[in-house]
């Protein structure tokens, strides 16, 4: 789930890319182009998250897997839905993934970068 992450983050970046190389031809359509990164910097950020906390919530189980000696478990089994009781936490939320390092440490300067570049160029 790490490479999603990955993947997502590369995938934003060559779009602000993209977007930035076809800005100065086409700049009649800039505020088109503002709202498409836009909202295209905002859907990754929210993927990302979503996919930070499905990682998190897959830790968690496989972490009470690997500590519990019942024999009567199916370690094939890691469906979120059969351990809800282990997955209790303010870690394991949405919100909180989506405030995280990871998230903000790479979403934001992307936000700054595209307002800073449409309000220059």
């Amino acid at each position: 789930m790490a490479n999603n992450s990955f993947y997502i983050k590369g995938w934003d970046l060559t779009l602000f890319v993209a977007v930035v190389a076809l800005k100065k031809d086409a700049s009649q359509y800039s505020g088109y182009l503002l709202l498409a990164l836009i909202v295209s910097t905002i859907a990754f950020c929210l993927l990302d998250a979503y996919y930070l906390q499905q990682e998190r919530i897959f830790r968690k189980i496989y972490n009470y897997l690997a500590e519990s000696n019942s024999e009567s478990i199916n370690y094939f089994s890691i469906n979120p839905v059969l351990y809800k009781d282990i997955l209790k936490g303010e870690m394991l939320s949405y919100r909180s993934s989506l405030i995280s390092t990871s998230i903000l440490l790479f979403h934001i300067p992307m936000f700054v970068a595209v307002f800073i570049f449409f309000v220059l160029f």
